[in-house]
């Protein structure tokens, strides 16, 4: 997990404050600028060395990848909303503690940013309240195809890393080899049930045969 130290809460909190209009309506003096990280840089694999925890290995690298991008997410967070984003990870970090819950949520990814300074009309400038309307129509459309696109590129990232990683490989190796080693004592199992049975029935053909022929003796004599 990301946890959210006290000082980074109260940092975000002021950054907040001192931005709000920024954060709010995306414009300061018509203009505003996104510092967002650019994931595209991440998509190839030019961009780690190695799959180790050193400064330029693949898990540093995408650690500090999602922390940012966590603490992007929480610019735009109340201090009440403020949350725990599972974190990536080192190389040696256990599958079912750390791994499986990063990508359980960020296959998921649903970003926080409003996209105010994506808009493309400035709504205090409507001459009536009918073309302010159709201005928040235009401008929520932009807003939402922004925040889809910033859903699906960190998804994609995700999907991206994932396909690398080295210990959901390890961990889908392991459950193959014990879903082979499953079916070789359920293979196994049947295998002594049918000798079981085989046992059995030659058991009982014995039985009768002999019955049979203690009645033929008791017959004949007779």
């Amino acid at each position: 997990m990301f946890f959210v130290s006290k000082s980074l809460t109260l940092w975000i909190v002021s950054r907040y404050d001192n931005h709000r209009e920024v954060l709010l309506k995306g414009r300061v003096n018509g203009d505003y600028q996104d510092d967002s990280l650019d994931l595209l840089r991440y998509f190839t694999v030019s961009c780690y060395s190695g799959y180790g925890d050193d400064e330029k290995g693949f898990f540093t690298v995408y650690r500090r990848v999602f922390e940012k991008i966590a603490k992007e997410e929480m610019e735009y967070m109340t201090q009440e909303d403020i949350e725990e984003f599972p974190m990536f990870g080192y190389s040696q970090s256990d599958y079912d503690t750390v791994v499986h819950p990063f990508y359980a949520y960020w296959q998921s990814f649903c970003t926080q940013k409003n996209f105010a300074w994506k808009e493309e009309y400035d709504t205090r400038q409507a001459s009536n309240r009918w073309e302010k309307r159709a201005m928040e129509k235009e401008n929520k459309k932009t807003r939402d195809k922004a925040r889809k696109e910033r859903n699906e590129l960190v998804r994609e990232l995700v999907g991206f890393i994932r396909k690398r990683d080295k210990r959901v490989q390890a961990h889908r190796k392991l459950v193959e080899e014990q879903i082979a080693e499953n079916n070789r004592k359920t293979e196994e199992f049947r295998r002594q049930q049918k000798l079981k049975q085989a046992k059995y029935v030659n058991v009982e053909q014995i039985f009768s045969f002999r019955l049979g022929e203690t009645f033929h003796e008791d017959t004949v004599q007779s």
